[in-house]
């Protein structure tokens, strides 16, 4: 067997877990040695809690501005409607423009740089906005913002190389519920800062909210760039702390799985990225998603004020759906993973979501529509993971799943920006749920399609290598990398 071979087959040792991906179909990995046990719990300790700290800066920015509407931000800058709204949009313009340089430059720039140095940029400019005295202000630095996200966003693909695809799930849910628990957390600062700081040496309420958690923003950047390891094929011959040689090789071994150490970026197979059907597959779905986590970052406390609550119990009561949304995310994906199964739980929480936005439509009674915003967040913010996780697994070739990466979040954050103009008619914001419901409809129907595509690809596969066996001739697939034959490898099997 060459040793291009080797990076796709590798045999199951004492010391390490890693399995053939032809076996590696609906039913996850076998049981780990004790020492891929002992390395896991170890990522799980150091780079977990730097993940979910990236992920926490990150959408702090996206509820802010929403809790700052509700405090008197746009009538101290004498704010229209149609200038918010733009001021949100222009975020997504920063994100989108360079989401596929920061996927490719993670590997130059090093993940504890630039995600470290990203969410440093980001709290600075969070910082800056405390000081505006017009709505112009606010849409220029929001476009830095949005640059600044998209190379936290990056952090998806380093995930995918220190983690298996029966663990990535998982690990998701654990910092994308930081993604939630800012929503909870930005809901009770801003709650605490209008109670308390109001006027406090001049400032508005809004003002404090800025500079708080933009000082929290760069302090929590410093302390990622200090702690997150690299890659571990890029710590052989550098510092390897918290990691011991044998561990970053085990590291390395178990990523070789659907991985080929020291990937570079390669122009090609960007192109043959755009050739995948899956592409555009999971690109309107995950556009499908960004929609609704934009629309529900942005308006929900919105949405809770319209149900008839005071502007200071409006920034508690957001608190519950975000809550909601964490327990949830974390419960779905803990069973994708033991399960080996993601579309079909991807599925279930697009259908709860959608029940909820059923729910606001056509119900007036205010518990019930709390209740209605907690399925939405409960259905919308697991999917995000679900599917991340899903299209991580299932694309082959650094350059490959950067790309797809990068443009699903493309048309993501495309959407988002109309998820910015279309909640205007309040109190019911009927126009406004009816987009979102319709388009996660639609991410549902796309969801069927995206499995049953992934289905087939892997009854074919499954066809040739029995032609093979039966001929007693090895596929050439069997001789090449992933890098080069991607995830059309033989050897390679999706997951469902």
């Amino acid at each position: 067997m060459s040793e291009q071979n080797k990076e796709i087959q590798v045999d199951q040792s004492d010391d390490a877990s890693v399995t053939d991906p032809s076996e590696q179909t609906n039913s996850g990995t076998p049981g780990k040695s004790r020492a891929e046990r002992l390395l896991v719990r170890k990522m799980d300790f150091f780079i977990l809690p730097m993940l979910a700290t990236s992920f926490l800066v990150a959408y702090l920015d996206r509820n802010n501005l929403g809790n700052a509407r509700i405090m008197t931000l746009q009538k101290d800058l004498r704010m229209t409607d149609g200038q918010f709204y733009n001021c949100l949009m222009l975020f997504f313009v920063g994100y989108c423009v360079f989401m596929l340089p920061a996927n490719l430059l993670l590997r130059v720039i090093g993940p504890h740089r630039q995600l470290g140095g990203a969410s440093i940029l980001l709290g600075v400019c969070v910082f800056v906005m405390s000081a505006a005295r017009n709505w112009k202000t606010i849409a220029g630095v929001r476009v830095l913002i949005g640059a600044s996200e998209a190379f936290i966003q990056s952090l998806v693909l380093y995930t995918n190389v220190w983690y298996k695809r029966d663990e990535v799930a998982t690990r998701g849910a654990v910092y994308y519920s930081a993604a939630t628990i800012s929503g909870s957390f930005s809901g009770l600062l801003a709650y605490g800062v209008e109670k308390n700081l109001t006027g406090v040496h001049g400032k508005a309420g809004w003002q404090w909210l800025f500079i708080i958690e933009g000082a929290i923003a760069v302090g929590l950047g410093l302390l990622v760039w200090i702690i997150l390891p690299g890659f571990p094929d890029q710590m052989k011959n550098k510092k390897k702390f918290p990691f011991t040689d044998k561990e970053v090789a085990l590291a390395i071994d178990r990523s070789l799985v659907y991985n080929t150490p020291e990937s570079k970026v390669q122009p090609r197979q960007i192109l043959i990225a755009f050739k995948d059907a899956r592409l555009y597959l999971f690109s309107l779905i995950t556009g499908s998603l960004g929609l609704g986590v934009a629309s529900l970052s942005s308006f929900l406390p919105s949405f809770i004020r319209a149900f008839g609550f005071s502007p200071l119990n409006t920034q508690l009561f957001s608190v519950i759906p975000y809550a909601c949304a964490t327990a949830t995310m974390i419960v779905v994906n803990i069973l994708s993973d033991r399960t080996g199964l993601k579309g079909y739980f991807l599925m279930g929480t697009l259908g709860l979501s959608c029940v909820g936005y059923i729910i606001l439509l056509t119900v007036t009674n205010v518990p019930v529509l709390i209740f209605g915003t907690c399925l939405v967040s409960s259905g919308v913010f697991p999917s995000v993971v679900l599917l991340v996780a899903w299209v991580g697994i299932n694309i082959a070739g650094y350059t490959k799943r950067a790309t797809v990466y990068a443009i699903s979040q493309v048309f993501s954050q495309c959407l988002s920006m109309i998820g910015t103009q279309i909640y205007k008619k309040s109190p019911r914001y009927i126009e406004g749920h009816c987009i979102v419901l319709a388009l996660l409809v639609t991410g549902l129907i796309l969801t069927v399609t995206a499995q049953a595509i992934m289905r087939i690809k892997n009854r074919g596969k499954e066809r040739v290598k029995a032609e093979y066996a039966s001929r007693n001739e090895i596929h050439p697939h069997m001789e090449k990398s992933l890098e080069e034959v991607y995830d059309d490898h033989i050897a390679f099997r999706y997951i469902l």
